[in-house]
């Protein structure tokens, strides 16, 4: 008799562990019906960042902190997002001096493609662009150059934004540009910067 009891427990607390399982797997939230687990990105956006940059030419490098802004616009479907933004970057002091001639990047502009995936908080991306530089050259030994000259290049880079709240957002980057040759001198720049914006 005692045996028959037990079964008959073991098989009523059976049908009871089932009944709650079923009752708490019924209160689980559906998959399509979680909120997505990362920042919205798209629309406009505008920041300013500050860095430190160097330019390289032959047999010369010169370093130099360097200030800028960019205003962009994103697009994003899930997770992808994409975009561009206009940036402009000015360096104190990007320049190389001989007995011979003098060089300097005065400032530039860029005009970027970006591409990135979001997760949390945080969007990783890559750039690829265009650049246009003014530069300020001279020979010291004919006596000739000019100052604002105009000259054009690309620009590629990584970063990641970091959303603060729904509308600020941290920047950290590195940027490259290769410009085309001028005055004999093809330079080019790698700058690590960081910075914030705001959306809106």
């Amino acid at each position: 008799m005692s045996w028959l009891k037990l079964h008959f427990i073991a098989a009523c607390s059976v049908l009871a562990a089932v009944s709650v399982d079923r009752a708490l797997a019924a209160d689980w939230p559906l998959r399509g019906s979680l909120e997505p687990s990362y920042v919205r990105w798209d629309g406009w956006q505008f920041g300013l960042l500050a860095g430190y940059s160097n330019m390289t030419i032959p047999s010369n490098t010169t370093n130099g902190p360097v200030f800028g802004g960019f205003l962009g616009y994103n697009v994003q479907w899930d997770q992808l997002v994409v975009g561009f933004d206009l940036g402009y970057k000015y360096p104190s002091v990007l320049d190389s001096s001989t007995a011979l001639s003098t060089f300097k990047l005065v400032d530039y502009a860029t005009l970027r493609g970006r591409a990135g995936y979001a997760f949390g908080q945080f969007l990783p991306y890559a750039v690829l662009g265009i650049a246009a530089g003014r530069f300020n050259y001279a020979d010291l030994v004919s006596g000739t150059g000019k100052d604002n000259a105009f000259n054009a290049g690309f620009v590629a880079g990584l970063g990641v934004d970091w959303a603060v709240t729904p509308s600020i957002f941290l920047r950290a980057e590195w940027e490259y540009i290769g410009f085309a040759t001028i005055n004999g001198i093809t330079p080019h720049t790698n700058t690590g910067l960081v910075g914030g914006g705001v959306r809106f």
